[in-house]
């Protein structure tokens, strides 16, 4: 009788949104049979010293306020990587100060299948996790943009974009991401062969059957982030267009009564920007407890994510499961998202105009049928059963091939 593959999956940030959703790949892959271990900095109780891998952001927050990680190849734990040599499939998610850079490439050298899952495009740029205006993926992260050159020098990102480039030369080493935004860009900068670099969704089962029944006196409308201050979420964005739709809903005698659910870390100017929106507005801070988060979306009828710049967002998921509305800007995962499941509003620019308009057609009317069937394709194509039956086909020797995945065709 063969054996069930044994896989590591890795995740420095467990409580985050890539290690929630590593977290619940572990728990899919487990239910399968496999012998799955979570792994992330408590349980193996060391990380990357500081010198090898500074935990400060090397941002110049200009083009961006995105992380700016920079690490310095070499540092190497002979113990952590025997440990993880035990292991048929080593997978690698938001792993930063968990294992580092030259650990990873032992493990590729010593024959491990090495699977990098991609929440943004850390471990193919020199250092940046967001691209931002930035075009030089593909030509090596010369004279970067983004790096504060008082933290380190210009000489950083293309070395460490040339350690990435070798370590994902190794043929047993794959990189995956949620979206075909994030997989197409690893493989336009050159660094990752497009036959192992695959879309593979993330997991997930929500907590109840449905959504809660729709209010009928108001549009619940929600809008979610870690931190709401973040440039590349654009909360400032979608605060003045929810300030100028109040405005377009004062002036109509038929207006829909519009209240807004807001929910993560803010600030005093986002208190401010709530207020000047003149719509009746419920401040929930971080939310730890997914039941509750929960209790939120299945209350929802549009959610708005701004994000400048996005893979795959766990919130989409969530709320798309109770057939949640969403409303995004254009040009990468969160577009894409929509034109998957053909549910959601895409604005036309990155403009407060523009997502007013876009705010203004989500919450007219619609059929509750749609949502429904929108609903249903998105828990079918994040069902955890299916999404562990995919990384095991596509990453264990001798399985079954594992199914295509449609490409959506992305409006310009």
């Amino acid at each position: 009788m063969t054996r069930p593959a044994s896989i590591a999956v890795l995740s420095s940030a467990p409580h985050g949104g890539a290690g929630i959703a590593a977290r619940r790949l572990a728990d899919a892959l487990a239910a399968t049979g496999a012998s799955c271990d979570f792994i992330d900095i408590e349980t193996l109780g060391e990380s990357v010293p500081e010198d090898a891998r500074p935990s400060r952001s090397f941002s110049n927050r200009t083009i961006s306020d995105a992380h700016f990680t920079v690490e310095h190849p070499g540092f190497c734990r002979g113990w952590f990587v025997e440990m993880l040599s035990g292991y048929d499939i080593v997978n690698v998610h938001w792993a930063l100060g968990l294992i580092g850079l030259e650990e990873m490439a032992e493990l590729a050298r010593r024959g491990r299948t090495l699977v990098v899952t991609m929440h943004d495009f850390h471990y193919v740029t020199g250092g940046c996790h967001y691209p931002a205006t930035c075009g030089r993926l593909g030509i090596g992260c010369h004279a970067c943009p983004q790096i504060d050159r008082s933290l380190a020098s210009l000489t950083v990102p293309p070395r460490s974009r040339r350690f990435k480039a070798a370590l994902f030369a190794h043929p047993n080493v794959h990189l995956t991401a949620p979206s075909h935004y994030v997989r197409d860009g690893a493989v336009a900068s050159r660094i990752v062969p497009p036959g192992r670099a695959h879309v593979v969704r993330n997991a997930y089962l929500p907590l109840a059957p449905g959504p809660a029944p729709r209010d009928p006196e108001a549009v619940h409308l929600m809008l979610i982030a870690d931190s709401l201050s973040e440039q590349r979420k654009n909360m400032r964005l979608a605060l003045e267009a929810l300030a100028v739709l109040g405005g377009r809903l004062a002036a109509r005698a038929d207006a829909p009564r519009v209240v807004v659910d807001l929910v993560g870390a803010g600030d005093p100017q986002t208190a401010r920007l709530i207020e000047r929106t003149g719509l009746p507005a419920t401040q929930h801070g971080r939310i730890g407890d997914h039941a509750a988060l929960s209790e939120i979306y299945r209350r929802a009828d549009v959610l708005m994510t701004p994000s400048l710049e996005d893979n795959w967002p766990n919130i989409l998921v969530e709320a798309g499961v109770y057939g949640v509305l969403p409303v995004v800007g254009p040009g990468h995962g969160c577009e894409e998202f929509v034109r998957t499941f053909n549910h959601g509003v895409v604005a036309e620019a990155y403009a407060v105009d523009a997502f007013a308009d876009a705010l203004e057609r989500a919450i007219a009317p619609r059929e509750g049928r749609a949502r429904a069937e929108a609903a249903a394709a998105i828990r079918a194509a994040h069902a955890p059963e299916r999404i562990a039956g995919q990384f095991i086909r596509r990453f264990t020797p001798g399985a079954a091939p594992a199914e295509a995945l449609p490409v959506p065709e992305l409006a310009n």
